[in-house]
Order: structure tokens, then C-alpha cells, then sequence
């Protein structure tokens, strides 16, 4: 009888917690499905405004309410407000549904909006259910917030699909730019010792009036590309590293994914392509200084890519001349950048952190004035490159 009673409370209380799994749905219509937000400065008004860009699901899916034709797949809400909550509840007024977030892919700040600080608006994302802390991050370089998220482009017409696409394959085939969610911003500003780095875009060519005219031709107006890497002092944007700086930063921090390494032939003019395919790094604090001193050990594999000069690569000594000559464009790529981020005394590389992990007692001492210290330190620069293919064909064709 005891296990017969058992089970049936057991049913019982399964049936509850299926039954109210959907006790908070949504319908589709009765929502606007946001999928990214821009923020830009209103100093007029002492005000940001805000994009939000919606999804129109008939023109994504044309079997959902017929839909189809010539409309674009997504609109545009634009509000201003001195916070983004403020903002959210004064466009409700605009549209039939209430805004829906947790589909949100992308946020967007204007450079000037960064310039001013950043961590207002992260606050929102820790304390707002619906908001997804892998929403990915942009600085804009140059360009208005909003007019990223209204651009209509080729191949890929929603605006934060086609940069989000466009990020990941810069992220994984060139190493220019990056990648960075709220998550870990969020983390590298409240992290005594580090600084926040986040991925720039830029506009290539003048967005037309009419968005949609952007599609309609072979060679569009305008395109949005992700480009360059913004730096950071705490949550204050500081400055820029743009192509091979950029890349510098990434070998430093491990996260060259993959990226192509042009070096020279004996003839100038001829250069070999290596193909960087993984790397990775370790920073290691040299304590007991008057300064911080650090050693940055970079390890990377790679494959011969092509070759407009005429050597055996089966031969390995060629390989280790050309393992040399990758380390020192690694070497110096990497030194650039650290230079520079001293410059803006934007500790993105981490170096305080390290210290921290180290001896937090030294930490202590340096904390107080560790901007100085930081743009002070010796920082040691150490490669190694293992060239592990060289291709289906070891010698060009001129010397078989």
C-alpha cells in the first residue's frame, strides 16, 4: 500500500513539472524578437540612443504568415534614454510586441560610447534574466552604431548574422580581429590586473539612404566588415590595433587560430606563405624586481603553404631557415603590440594578473600605480615555429 501511495505521488509530481514547463511561453506574435543592439551617444541631450534591431520572422521563414517579396527581413527601433532599461519601455510604444531578448546575438557600441565607458551597460547583462551573456561585443571604428545594424549586405541580408559570420571566419583564417562575448568582459574588468580587448568593425564605402538598394546590385555601397581590436583601460576605450599589431596582441595571448606568415626569399621580391594551423602561449612573471619583468613564450605549428621561390623542402635545413624567418615576423609582430598597449597603459595582455597568480604579496606592492608599472616592464619575447608539412610536393617543379 506504502509503495503503491509512493508511486502515485511520484506521477503526480512529474505531471506538475511537465505540465508547467510552458508556463511562461511567448507567442510569436505577440513578441518582437530582438536580435541586436547598437548604442550611440545623444550628448545633446545627455542621452544615448538606441538601435534595436528586430527580426521580422515572415520574411526569414515566408511560410509564417505568407510573408516574402521585396521587405526587408528585419527594422529598426531607434530610442533614446540615459539607460537601456529606459530605453526598452519608451519603444514598446513603437511596436504591437513587447521587446523579446533572449534570442539577441549582438551588441554594438559606438567608439564614443566607449570612450566614455562601457561598464553602465554590462550591469544590465548581469541582472536581466532574459539577456544572454554570450551575446558577442563591437566596437565601432568610425562609424555610427546604428548604422552597422541597418546595413543591409549581400549573401547574408540580416546585418548581425552577416557580421557575426564575418567575425568568425576573420577570427579562424586571419587573426586580425576578435571575437569577444559580454562574458568575458565582464570578467576582465572586474579581474585586478587585466583589461578588456574587443573586437572593432568598420564600413567599407558609403551606406545608400535606402538600405535595401545595398542588395540589389552586383557590387554593394557598402560593407560592414569586422577589422582591427579595441583596447581598453578598465571599461574605458583607450585605443586601436589595427592588421599586424592586432595579430601581435593574439600571438601574445594564444589565440591565433589560424593566419598566413609571408617570408622572404633569398630574391626579395619572392616570398614563401607558411600557414599558421595552431599556436599557443604562456606568460611568466620574473619577480623580485625593482620593475616587472616578464617572459612571453609563443609556440606555434604550421605548414608550408606555397612557394614562389625555388628550394627543397625536403631538405631540413631550408625548413629551419624558414622556421627562423616565421619566428622573427612572429617575434616582432608581437612586440609591436605590447608596445603599443604600454602606450595606451591598457594591461590586456594580462601581466598584472600573472603577478597576482604568482605572489600576491608583490601584487600588492605594485597594484597601487600598476598603470606605470605596466607601461615600465621589461616584456622578453620567445617563438618557436615547427613547420610540420610542406604540402604533397617537397621540390618546385624548375629543379626536379
Amino acid at each position: 500500500m506504502k509503495s503503491s501511495w509512493s508511486k502515485g505521488m511520484s506521477i503526480i509530481c512529474m505531471a506538475v513539472i511537465i505540465l508547467s514547463g510552458c508556463w511562461d511561453q511567448k507567442e510569436l506574435n505577440n513578441i518582437a524578437l530582438v536580435t541586436s543592439v547598437g548604442v550611440d551617444t545623444a550628448p545633446e541631450e545627455d542621452m544615448h540612443l538606441f538601435t534595436f534591431q528586430i527580426l521580422i520572422p515572415g520574411q526569414v521563414t515566408p511560410t509564417i504568415g505568407g510573408g516574402g517579396g521585396d521587405q526587408a527581413p528585419i527594422t529598426i527601433i531607434t530610442q533614446k534614454g540615459k539607460t537601456m532599461s529606459e530605453a526598452v519601455r519608451k519603444a514598446a510604444q513603437q511596436t504591437p510586441g513587447q521587446l523579446y531578448f533572449p534570442h539577441m546575438q549582438m551588441v554594438v557600441f559606438s567608439d564614443e560610447v566607449a570612450k566614455e565607458g562601457v561598464k553602465v551597460f554590462l550591469d544590465v547583462f548581469e541582472r536581466d534574466h532574459e539577456l544572454r551573456p554570450l551575446t558577442t561585443v563591437f566596437i565601432t571604428n568610425g562609424i555610427a552604431a546604428k548604422t552597422v545594424l541597418s546595413t543591409l549586405t549581400p549573401i547574408e541580408m540580416k546585418p548581425s548574422e552577416s557580421l557575426l559570420e564575418k567575425s568568425e571566419m576573420s577570427v579562424k583564417r586571419g587573426a586580425f580581429t576578435a571575437r569577444v562575448d559580454i562574458d568575458e568582459i565582464i570578467k576582465a574588468v572586474g579581474t585586478a590586473g587585466k583589461d578588456p580587448f574587443i573586437g572593432g568593425v568598420k564600413v567599407i564605402g558609403q551606406p545608400p539612404e535606402d538600405s535595401t538598394t545595398n542588395i540589389q546590385q552586383v557590387e554593394p555601397k557598402a560593407v560592414i566588415i569586422p577589422d582591427t581590436i579595441a583596447v581598453f583601460q578598465g571599461d574605458k576605450l583607450k585605443g586601436w590595433l589595427q592588421e599586424y599589431s592586432a595579430r601581435g596582441l593574439l600571438w601574445v595571448l594564444g589565440k591565433v587560430e589560424s593566419t598566413i606568415v609571408n617570408v622572404e626569399c633569398e630574391k626579395k621580391e619572392e616570398s614563401i606563405n607558411v600557414e599558421i594551423i595552431r599556436s599557443k602561449s604562456q606568460v611568466i612573471p620574473l619577480l623580485n624586481k625593482d620593475q616587472p619583468e616578464f617572459t612571453v613564450k609563443i609556440l606555434a605549428d604550421a605548414n608550408i603553404g606555397e612557394t614562389e621561390c625555388f628550394i627543397n623542402l625536403a631538405d631540413s635545413n631550408e625548413i629551419d631557415l624558414i622556421q627562423e624567418k616565421v619566428i622573427k615576423v612572429v617575434k616582432k609582430e608581437a612586440e609591436v603590440a605590447i608596445s603599443e598597449v604600454q602606450k595606451h597603459q591598457s594591461d590586456v595582455l594580462g601581466l598584472g594578473a600573472a603577478i597576482f597568480q604568482e605572489d600576491p604579496e608583490q601584487w600588492g606592492y605594485w597594484e597601487k600605480d600598476w598603470d606605470n608599472h605596466f607601461s615600465n616592464a621589461k616584456v622578453n619575447v620567445e617563438a618557436q615555429i615547427f613547420i610540420r608539412q610542406s604540402g604533397l610536393r617537397n621540390k618546385p617543379l624548375e629543379i626536379q
